[in-house]
């Protein structure tokens, strides 16, 4: 009987086995292939029902262990104070009974596995269709420490990242308010300002042309208004055209 079990375990993992990386290591042949029975499977629940009831058990014994006085005595404060101490108390009570309930669950895992690793011939079925399942676990372990190392060391990168965005953000800072403090005086500057004579007569033609220009540009909207408003047209009913005819440029 354990042969033929084993054998069609095996089978079943050669058919269901399909290339791939972590994706193939999370749908795992024997995984699929293994089954509980109906006693194993109802074992299971009543452990997990008994486990359930063993940290009900605590958290109302912690409960009871408490001194709570009379709430109608208490000030806010002092019933603030009362709450955060009893959600102190179930919170070590639950953390006592994680951990005696995974050194009682450790000690009842250890031993089908050592006999499913070194039994040899001797094991029992029960145990030995566990050793599959026992390697893929190793497998998705060594997965996750990796998977782990990869996490780590990208969230140290994206914190050095964020340190260097911090700091050139606050470089742009201070770049931008000397851009300020440099164009605030440039505004308190003129022609005369310039030392250099070459420049400042370069700067004075430039200005010169630029005034020649908005006069040009001054005159030509002038005749171009007039036309608009001697030609007839409804001229005030278009936004565009009356933009052109009402708007005053002042020379600079």
């Amino acid at each position: 009987m354990s042969a033929m079990n084993d054998i069609t375990m095996a089978d079943t993992a050669a058919g269901a086995q399909k290339p791939g990386g972590t994706s193939g290591l999370l749908q795992t042949p024997h995984s699929d292939a293994f089954a509980f029975s109906d006693l194993e499977r109802r074992a299971l629940e009543l452990y997990d029902q008994l486990r359930e009831l063993e940290l009900q058990k605590s958290l109302i014994e912690a409960q009871e262990s408490a001194h709570v006085p009379t709430v109608s005595t208490l000030s806010d404060d002092g019933l603030q104070e009362q709450l955060i101490t009893a959600q102190r108390q179930a919170m070590d009570a639950k953390a006592k009974f994680e951990i005696r309930n995974r050194i009682s669950h450790n000690v009842l895992v250890m031993d089908p596995v050592l006999k499913a690793v070194h039994g040899g011939e001797d094991t029992e079925f029960a145990e030995k269709r566990i050793l599959p399942l026992l390697t893929e676990h190793d497998t998705l372990c060594m997965m996750h420490g990796s998977l782990a190392s990869k996490l780590a060391s990208t969230a140290r990168a994206l914190g050095a990242a964020e340190q260097g965005n911090m700091a050139a953000n606050q470089e742009n800072r201070v770049l931008s308010q000397t851009l300020l403090e440099l164009a605030e005086q440039m505004k308190t500057q003129s022609t005369q300002d310039i030392e250099d004579a070459r420049l400042r007569e370069q700067v004075k033609a430039v200005e010169k042309e630029v005034k020649e220009s908005r006069r040009r540009m001054r005159t030509l909207k002038g005749i171009v208004s007039a036309m608009i408003v001697g030609s007839g047209i409804n001229w005030a009913a278009d936004e565009a055209l009356q933009e052109l005819v009402m708007s005053d440029e002042e020379d600079g």
